[in-house]
């Protein structure tokens, strides 16, 4: 079911050659998170990666492939991709790995996420909504394609966000809103 979600994704993205844009007016980021250390691994991220980010490339994106990312990584990762982002016409970041919601709050997971405490989510996770605000300064428009396990695979379920104590729900991930 995952490659074929991301297939299609791909798929979409392709449908984007019709933008008249050269390789630096599309830039992607993608990343494929399956070696976790602190929780079960997933099989399929790293293929579905590789496989999107071949497609975007035949479809002339400017890829930034990242791969078993830990926080900081990402951070590292998010930030040369930012600069090449910047004015670009449109802007992709495909997702696969763990991620989950709380409180309406999507959260993608690095692999070295232990989150034992209540308050390790907004230390260790990366908000979804910060990864989008990012792009919309940066792009005209923004794309952002979420192929992720939505279960929270840690045992804690409790954690501190916006000064509250919220509980993970098991309902998947949280509607991403337009801007």
């Amino acid at each position: 079911m995952l490659r074929c979600c991301a297939f299609f994704a791909a798929l979409i993205l392709v449908g984007f050659t019709t933008l008249e844009a050269h390789a630096d007016g599309r830039v992607a980021l993608v990343i494929g998170n399956s070696e976790y250390r602190n929780i079960p691994a997933l099989k399929n991220p790293d293929t579905d990666a590789e496989n999107v980010s071949k497609t975007l490339r035949l479809a002339g994106f400017n890829v930034f492939v990242a791969k078993d990312v830990t926080k900081l990584q990402f951070e590292e990762k998010f930030r040369n991709y930012l600069a090449a982002v910047d004015g670009a016409d449109l802007a992709v970041v495909y997702y696969s790995g763990h991620g989950f919601q709380i409180g309406g709050e999507n959260f993608l997971i690095p692999v070295d996420a232990s989150l034992k405490d209540a308050a390790d989510i907004e230390v260790q996770a990366i908000k979804l909504d910060d990864v989008l605000e990012q792009l919309r300064s940066k792009s005209k428009i923004q794309v952002i394609i979420l192929d992720a396990c939505r279960n929270n695979p840690f045992p804690r379920k409790d954690y501190w966000l916006r000064d509250q104590l919220i509980v993970s729900g098991d309902t998947g991930l949280a509607q991403v809103k337009a801007r």
